[in-house]
């Protein structure tokens, strides 16, 4: 029998000698989302960091190369192909990073390819890969963004913070278009653009599938927020689920998976 994931993410704590300037270069340079809490871009599943306040100048220890013949690295993060891994190179360089460990290719490996950052304490960041296009699709095969029709987009904005658990952050909002980035990668987009004519379907399909740790508890809390369920409990060996609809007649699964 398969196992449950039981881990979702994690984050890779480091010491840092100035706080504020390190959050400001991982924020303005490596154009990571950073909060009191984390570092990350892409998600918590895409390359996910704890900066922490070094007590003194001596706990700042990046990691030394394993011998003369290779480079050193703190934290490895892996692209899904080259034209990712060579548009983050070209980002970082001009936004003037210090590329401590120029792009290279290990033709044994793949072929490999990767590059090094240096932060402003000497801790290397890398990023690597193989060239993942596939011989016969232009198109990656994973879902970026999820769009959701809304009419009253301030409203709906607060619905799914609440339901998710998120905050609300200004630079999130772009005129009619609000983006929660979720902890796996994928962007719930709420777009508001010319829906005020349009009316709301009344029937339609699921969208798409949320996932819940307490059935009971996440069936409490959507009925509380004021979503309609439209189908109720469903419980199975392996997963129970439920159907919830908003206002905008957008219709989301929320289910939980069993051991």
């Amino acid at each position: 029998m398969l196992m449950p994931r039981q881990i979702s993410s994690s984050l890779t704590a480091i010491m840092v000698s100035d706080l504020e300037r390190s959050k400001q270069f991982y924020r303005d340079v490596l154009g990571f989302d950073v909060t009191d809490w984390w570092a990350v871009r892409d998600g918590l599943q895409g390359i996910a960091l704890k900066l922490l306040q070094a007590p003194t100048p001596q706990d700042v220890k990046p990691n030394p190369a394993e011998n003369e013949w290779s480079r050193a690295f703190d934290v490895y993060a892996y692209t899904d192909d080259w034209a990712s891994l060579d548009s983050l190179y070209e980002e970082f360089r001009s936004k003037g990073a210090i590329i401590s460990g120029e792009p290279v290719i290990s033709p044994d490996f793949g072929p490999w390819k990767e590059f090094i950052v240096q932060d402003p304490d000497g801790y290397h960041i890398a990023f690597g890969g193989v060239d993942g296009r596939k011989a016969n699709s232009y198109v990656q095969d994973h879902v970026d963004s999820v769009f959701l029709w809304v009419r009253n987009l301030d409203k709906s904005v607060k619905l799914y913070a609440a339901l998710l658990g998120l905050e609300i952050r200004e630079q999130d909002r772009n005129d009619h278009l609000h983006l929660f980035k979720l902890s796996n990668g994928t962007s719930l987009i709420l777009d508001s653009n010319g829906m005020s004519e349009i009316p709301v379907p009344e029937v339609g399909p699921v969208l798409f599938k949320l996932n819940t740790v307490d059935i009971e508890g996440a069936h409490r809390h959507a009925e509380e927020l004021g979503f309609q369920v439209v189908y109720g409990i469903a419980r199975y060996p392996q997963v129970s689920f439920f159907n919830i609809r908003d206002e905008d007649g957008n219709i989301i699964t929320i289910s939980q998976n069993h051991a």
